[in-house]
Parts: C-alpha cells; structure tokens; sequence
C-alpha cells in the first residue's frame, strides 16, 4: 500500500453529508453508512448475493455542502487519476459517470495515449514481479518520465526512477559495446516505470518523490533491483529484436552528431563575440 493509516478514507467520509462503501467478495457483501462521519448503518455479517457478482467495492459519497459551499468536481484530474489506477492495474475496470476504463496492456497503453508523436519504433514493454517497464523514443527533445510506486504517481520521480535512468544506460552501453553519452542514449526517451516496494518512504507527505533505498527491509537496493531486472531482461529484448535494435541505435548516433554540431556552433559563435566586443572605456 501507499499510505499505511487510511486518512483518505477517512478524510472524505468526515467532509461528507453522506457516505456508503460496500464490499463484495466471493458472492458475499457488507455494507456501511455514514451521514457527516457518524455511521448509522452497519452489516453486522455477511449478506450473501442472489446472483453472481464481481469481486469489488462500491464507494458513494456527497460532499457535505455545509463545509463546501460552491464545490464542483474536476473530471480532467478524476479521469487521469483512474486511468493511472487501470494501468497499474491490468484488467481492472472503472466506471466513472457512466463511462467505462479498463487497460489491458498496462504501461504499454499509458505511452501509447501520451506520446505527442509518431514513436520511432514499437513501443518496449517489460513487466516482471514487482516492477513493469515500457519505453520508446520520439521525435521530441529531451527526457519525459511518468513514475509510479505501490500505484502513487510520483510526479517528482525519486529512487526508482534515478535507478531506471541509470541502468538504462548502462544496459544499453554493455549491448552495443560502445561508451556513448549518457545523453544521448536518453534524449527524446519517453518512458515509464512501476515498482512495488515494502514500506515505502517519500520525501514528503503529497508522495509525489521516493526517498526508499531499499525495496524491502531485508531486500536488495532499489538499485541493484532495477539494475538486476533490466540488465537480464532489456538485454534479451534487444537480442531477439534486432529491428529495434538498430532504430534505437541509429537514434543514439543522431543525437550525438547533434550535440557535437551544437557544441561546435556555440564555440563558434562564442569566439565571433569575442572579437566583435568593443573596448572602449568611456562606453
């Protein structure tokens, strides 16, 4: 889990006029109620079902408009929260004001629905136990992350993420033999990852960065983790891939001759504006 203590829950059955939360396991179901936090109904056992359910839960709630005096909810920010919770979540469906969200490919989908061009080549989807990793590379400048631990999206990235980074490159210089720039080898890289770690740590209480080091108490580093993962498993995807393989290195030595012609530029034109510079005291 996220967070250990249930505020969340908490927090909207108080702030709310009215609250029920009901759970359905193995064609049996409790279900609770609460008006302004105070409950007033309760299944002292379980009911059993007539016809077969889904396993699941069932959570309404109203905000309570003594507290909230004009309140309206942000379907833009609901609805990419959801879809975060379907990805991470395989197989999982929601449905929000009548509209149904299921992933089925994970990750995978998450890229596919982010990507603001053309991907250079298919998207590379990895997923083990604890961790799933999906990758590609665009036309785009620069590096974009989308991280996620015990299904918290850490906006800000952490551990995790700094690892990804890291070993990423590495597994790729070890593949091709070649010790190119870190840099280069991530520009234009639009990638994800998702780890699940025991007892998780973050650098404050919005969670949005992981400070953990270790993925479990007496568990390896996050580190060595992901390094461990991707080094087996990024090494044998591009084996057996040579077609992206080769897209992907053909990126790698595109920004790098960009970067070397941008460099000399700039020493270029630092040396044009030296000597134009006018020495003349009294300016």
């Amino acid at each position: 889990s996220v967070g250990l203590n249930g505020v969340g829950i908490k927090a909207v059955n108080a702030l709310s006029s009215d609250f029920k939360i009901q759970a359905f396991r193995d064609n049996k179901t409790r279900n609770l109620e609460f008006e302004k936090g105070e409950l007033i109904y309760e299944d002292k056992k379980d009911q059993n079902l007539r016809d077969n359910e889904e396993n699941g839960t069932f959570i309404e709630f109203t905000p309570d408009n003594t507290i909230f005096k004009k309140y309206k909810f942000r379907n833009d920010i609901i609805e990419e929260m959801i879809w975060n919770y379907v990805y991470l979540n395989n197989g999982l469906t929601f449905f929000f004001n009548k509209k149904k969200y299921k992933s089925d490919k994970g990750l995978h989908d998450l890229l596919k629905n982010k990507l603001n061009s053309e991907p250079l080549y298919p998207i590379v989807h990895l997923s083990g136990r604890d961790i799933e990793i999906a990758f590609t590379h665009d036309e785009n400048y620069g590096e974009d992350y989308y991280s996620f631990v015990n299904g918290q999206h850490t906006t800000m990235g952490g551990s995790h993420l700094n690892a990804f980074r890291e070993s990423f490159c590495k597994t790729i210089k070890d593949f091709y033999k070649k010790d190119f720039d870190s840099t280069d080898i991530r520009n234009s890289i639009v990638a994800s990852i998702s780890i699940k770690i025991e007892e998780p740590v973050f650098e404050s209480q919005t969670k949005t960065k992981l400070g953990s080091q270790d993925i479990a108490p007496d568990g390896p580093t996050i580190r060595t983790f992901v390094s461990n993962y991707l080094k087996e498993n990024l090494d044998n995807f591009l084996h057996k891939n040579p077609e992206t393989s080769k897209l992907i290195l053909s990126k790698i030595l595109e920004s790098e001759r960009n970067r070397k012609e941008l460099k000399g530029i700039q020493k270029l034109a630092k040396e044009r504006a030296k000597k134009a510079k006018v020495h003349n005291k009294k300016l």
